[in-house]
């Protein structure tokens, strides 16, 4: 009975998991980041649903947090921010740069505290 339980599940992991392949390239980290979002999507669902251990909504919430600042990062949200401006000042761009790096920072550090506690 477990082998199809088993069966069905990875079955549904593939379906789950075919647009994001079927989307990949190997051009630059935009695809990396699609990878990472999608995975820590699905993780932190499965957690927060599990619930199996005290720190699981927080664990979850620190996941979502990580897909948030990684889509800024692969949008390059901060260094479009002042596109809409009429004159984009050099010190408009630097400013851009200053936020998009430091939300790489935070991402990277996030990932490098939490990431070995992220399972269920």
């Amino acid at each position: 009975m477990w082998k199809i339980r088993q069966i069905i599940r990875r079955t549904k992991n593939l379906l789950r998991w075919l647009p994001i392949i079927w989307k990949d390239e190997q051009w630059d980290h935009y695809y990396i980041f699609e990878i990472l979002i999608h995975k820590l999507i699905i993780m932190s669902e499965a957690i927060r649903k599990a619930d199996n251990h005290t720190m699981a909504c927080y664990d979850a919430d620190r996941m979502m947090l990580c897909v948030r600042l990684m889509k800024k990062v692969q949008d390059e949200y901060y260094l479009f921010e002042f596109i809409d401006d009429d004159e984009i000042t050099r010190e408009q761009i630097n400013k851009g740069e200053k936020k998009h790096n430091k939300a790489k920072r935070i991402l990277f550090k996030l990932l490098e505290q939490y990431i070995e506690r992220w399972w269920d």
